[in-house]
């Protein structure tokens, strides 16, 4: 299935916003240096970005731009597995050559080998809640680890494809022993299921347990606060969008 690498996509293009720059604008897909080469993109380029190929030769960019393709991809994806439907909304600007992304990941994206205080770091000036963080998170309820990719290994939940609460549930019922990867990674397994030290972060961390035991025993709630969590993620550092194509 390839619904979660759309989801990580999307993420990718748009979570390089610090507050500052960085916005949705395909920059990954150019090859050279920037944001095509960071390990925290590490499998985009060559997995993610190819499957929809096809699809780009045909509508970009007289119909859609690359940047809106892959949100629009993300949203389909997480509607198909399960999850909530939501709205894309649309006017992302492809950039023509790498050097007009973002050239680092630090104090943009996260890295799963950190603690609570690194998601605020990261998560904070984007303008989200600890309460955005922990629904954003949920996200891991669909996809899989890639040691290649990332040095972790594995999936979060027991159905890779399925967009539910599995992942909260998880967290809180299960119990997790700590290891360390082939690739030197410290994570938490229970049988074929991973948590990463940032997982972990969410229920050891009080504020954002609150939210972990509310997505656990209420689906639609995790489901409201993603998708709005989510839509506003999608259009970090965009000028005004609109509803149709």
């Amino acid at each position: 299935g390839c619904g979660p690498i759309m989801i990580r996509l999307s993420f990718s293009d748009a979570g390089v916003f610090n507050g500052k720059d960085g916005c949705p604008n395909a920059a990954l897909r150019l090859q050279g240096g920037g944001e095509h080469s960071l390990g925290a993109n590490s499998g985009l380029p060559q997995v993610a970005i190819p499957l929809l190929q096809q699809i780009a030769e045909k509508y970009v960019p007289s119909l859609i731009s690359h940047a809106d393709l892959w949100a629009l991809a993300a949203n389909v994806a997480i509607q198909a597995m399960g999850g909530p439907e939501i709205p894309t909304h649309f006017g992302r600007f492809d950039v023509k050559t790498h050097d007009q992304g973002v050239q680092s990941a630090e104090g943009r994206l996260p890295d799963g080998d950190k603690d609570a205080q690194h998601l605020r770091d990261i998560f904070h000036p984007k303008g989200f809640t600890d309460k955005d963080i922990v629904a954003l998170s949920g996200a891991h309820t669909v996809g899989a680890c890639h040691s290649e990719r990332s040095g972790f290994e594995g999936p979060w939940t027991e159905d890779k494809l399925k967009f539910d609460n599995s992942y909260f549930k998880d967290l809180l019922n299960k119990t997790w022993t700590l290891e360390t990867t082939k690739s030197g990674k410290k994570q938490y397994k229970n049988g074929k299921t991973t948590m990463l030290p940032t997982d972990m972060a969410l229920v050891d961390d009080p504020k954002f347990k609150e939210h972990v035991t509310r997505y656990a025993n209420d689906q639609q709630a995790f489901f409201e606060d993603y998708t709005e969590a989510w839509t506003r993620l999608q259009e970090l550092g965009c000028g005004q969008l609109r509803d149709t194509l």
